[in-house]
């Protein structure tokens, strides 16, 4: 209930180029502040389950319509439809942009959660013989992130998603 109203704030307030407080949160939830915080202890945490939620969707709904093709096919699926997601959530690209300056860049749950996904596509890739063996799924994870972070704000994104797709190619078994 708290992460479904947060999603709606969260996307409200990216369309209109503005921030969600948790006060608004909660009372989108229908919960006390106390509450809200009982649950999400930071605005941080609370923006992380909106995040991994709109990620197990995003994940959820690729391997439905993928059903049955390669996984090679079915990551490149959802590198576009990961790419799609990000690119409508501009908050969400400056969080990578910002993560990528740090001294520890992709080094946060967000770039976890990617990345747990992506080890899971490799994995099946590499046992239908379709991807390249010894992959690492955290420099897959870097590479899709470095690559989504070409795109400036009012960049539609096109040439990110055509390099997403070079870099998705090489990926395959026999390119290396």
């Amino acid at each position: 209930m708290i992460v479904a109203a947060a999603r709606e704030a969260f996307a409200r307030a990216d369309a209109a180029g503005e921030t969600v407080s948790m006060n608004q949160v909660a009372r989108s939830a229908g919960v006390g502040v106390a509450t809200l915080y009982r649950h999400f202890p930071s605005r941080d945490e609370l923006a992380l389950a909106v995040y991994r939620s709109k990620l197990d969707e995003v994940t959820a709904r690729v391997r439905e319509r993928t059903r049955g093709r390669s996984a090679h096919a079915s990551l490149r699926a959802w590198i576009a439809e990961f790419a799609a997601f990000m690119l409508a959530t501009r908050g969400m690209m400056d969080t990578l942009r910002v993560a990528g300056r740090s001294a520890t860049p992709f080094a946060s749950p967000a770039a976890d959660a990617v990345t747990e996904v992506v080890a899971g596509y490799l994995a099946d890739g590499v046992a239908d013989r379709g991807m390249r063996d010894g992959l690492d799924a955290m420099d897959v994870t870097v590479a899709i992130c470095a690559l989504l972070g070409t795109t400036g704000p009012d960049d539609s994104g096109e040439r990110a998603g055509r390099l997403l797709g070079l870099f998705t190619d090489s990926l395959a078994a026999g390119t290396g």
